[in-house]
């Protein structure tokens, strides 16, 4: 593995080096395992005692953090640096162009510059795959899917007929995009289902972790917005509108036709219901569920989900419940002792 000069590694992150300019760096490790030539980070406060003790050549912080008896890289945003370094460290692995005598191609295909389609890949009739898009062993297209330039399709990645995925998208092992959404129309007990016709898009720059699924549309589109970043085992349900650059952390789950805002944040395990709509910027905690309409900004936690502020100050409020009980009790025996001798005087 290469080896960089602490201060190259500072250029290149826009940071500046505290201490030995000349230090070489060989690698990046944690706090804990990190050798002599290697380079650490301290991002998050609560491992400032492990900083301390660590054995790094050198340690990312950010802007005014101190720290004694260490070389220090500073960046402004150190965890944006971090994910800069383990790029430069860890580049990508880069597949080889070509399509496997294992794969199958249907008819009608356009296949861009430099595409791989890796050993019992599937790819559908009509299907488009832009310059350098790799599909990945065992993949499926259906028919007149799109997938865009530089975008790469995990292991066993589905997609069913008409799905659309943008350029420079990653998508994990085991996705399926455009499966059918669950609509059923039920009369006198019995379920009848609701053809699902419409398709999924996905723009550019997103990434969708594995064993995600995204339901196709009953009419019309489900679709994930430019730069979004989806988790492993999130489901999104037929006809839902995901806004820019949303974050959806593991097993999230958005009902039919909720539409969410730009850069909205589902921490992990929260529920959306149907036909909601959550404005730009909207924040749910963990395992927190949604069953009405959020204002552009909001921030909201608890079963049903809340201000805040305010799920935090009621929780407060849970913890004490036994001690006032104890107190309630106490004040009701005080009370029925005062009203007898009050009676008992009259």
């Amino acid at each position: 593995m290469a080896s960089y000069r602490l201060d190259d590694l500072a250029q290149r992150v826009g940071g500046e080096v505290r201490g030995d300019p000349d230090r070489l760096v060989r690698g990046i490790a944690t706090l804990e395992q990190a050798g002599p030539d290697e380079l650490s980070f301290l991002t998050n406060v609560r491992y400032r005692k492990a900083a301390a003790e660590s054995g790094a050549a050198a340690i990312l912080v950010g802007s005014g953090t101190e720290l004694a008896g260490c070389d220090l890289l500073e960046a402004k945003e150190p965890y944006v640096a971090l994910a800069q370094l383990l790029e430069l460290f860890h580049p990508q692995r880069t597949m080889q162009a070509g399509i496997s005598p294992d794969a199958r191609i249907g008819r009608d295909v356009l296949l861009g510059q430099d595409v791989r389609v890796g050993p019992f890949a599937v790819v559908g009739d009509g299907c488009e795959l832009g310059d350098r898009a790799v599909l990945e062993a065992g993949s499926v297209l259906g028919e007149a899917c799109r997938v865009g330039c530089d975008t790469r399709l995990g292991p066993r990645v589905v997609l069913y007929d008409g799905t659309e995925v943008g350029a420079r998208c990653i998508v994990h092992a085991g996705v399926v995009l455009g499966g059918d959404g669950f609509g059923f129309a039920t009369s006198a007990g019995k379920h009848r289902k609701v053809p699902q016709v419409g398709r999924v898009v996905v723009e550019d720059d997103v990434e969708i972790g594995a064993n995600s699924c995204v339901d196709r549309a009953m009419l019309g589109h489900t679709r994930i917005g430019r730069g979004s970043k989806i988790d492993d085992l999130v489901m999104i349900a037929h006809g839902v509108s995901i806004g820019p650059d949303s974050l959806l952390a593991g097993q999230a789950g958005v009902a039919g036709s909720a539409r969410l805002g730009a850069r909205a944040t589902l921490a992990g395990q929260v529920g959306v219901s149907g036909h909601l709509e959550l404005g730009e910027g909207v924040t749910v905690a963990a395992k927190s569920a949604v069953f009405q309409d959020l204002p552009a900004g909001a921030f909201v936690a608890g079963v049903p989900a809340f201000d805040h502020a305010r799920w935090r100050r009621s929780q407060a409020l849970c913890k004490r419940l036994p001690e006032l009980r104890n107190q309630l009790r106490e004040l009701r025996t005080r009370l029925t002792a005062l009203e007898d001798r009050l009676q008992g005087e009259d």
